[in-house]
């Protein structure tokens, strides 16, 4: 009436309003996906995969499904895969899957059953193969036919032969 756009009441984004941290309480179960944007703390039971920016899962928290997100604190237990930049695991967590991390710290007393493995960022891995890329100079050296010769020899007659 005024000039003003009426706005939009069904929309299908979740947008983060708040900092308010989204609880599951113990006597909550889940079956499905969890998606959130923010954070989690979880002290009941979800059966189905969980994909936050932050998780806490509580000591009487079970998960069983992927959990994919930035951070995850587990002091519950996780049957599943944990995909997250920072993981750590709190004395008295149980874990049966495999994680996914950039950095990882569990604390003594710890169950994890499965394989840990550090994730690499493609940038990262672009960079490390540069610098395996052998130079002109070995290739030269190794496109030699001294087959005698040992490769720090071969270095050291090619400069015996310059000088």
């Amino acid at each position: 009436m005024f000039g003003r756009k009426k706005q939009k009441t069904g929309s299908s984004s979740l947008k983060r309003v708040n900092h308010i941290p989204s609880i599951i309480s113990q006597d909550v179960r889940l079956t499905g996906t969890l998606i959130s944007q923010g954070e989690v703390q979880l002290d009941g039971r979800i059966d189905g995969d969980i994909k936050v920016e932050h998780l806490i899962i509580g000591s009487s928290g079970v998960v069983e499904g992927i959990v994919e997100a930035k951070s995850v604190i587990v002091k519950g237990k996780v049957i599943g895969s944990i995909n997250a930049g920072e993981v750590k695991v709190k004395n008295g967590a149980h874990v049966h899957g495999d994680v996914f991390h950039d950095t990882l710290s569990i604390d003594a007393g710890a169950i994890i059953e499965g394989s840990l493995k550090q994730r690499f960022e493609k940038d990262d891995a672009e960079l490390i193969n540069e610098k395996l890329k052998p130079t002109s100079e070995v290739k030269a050296l190794l496109e030699k036919d001294d087959s005698s010769l040992s490769f720090v020899n071969k270095q050291a007659a090619d400069k015996t032969k310059s000088s």
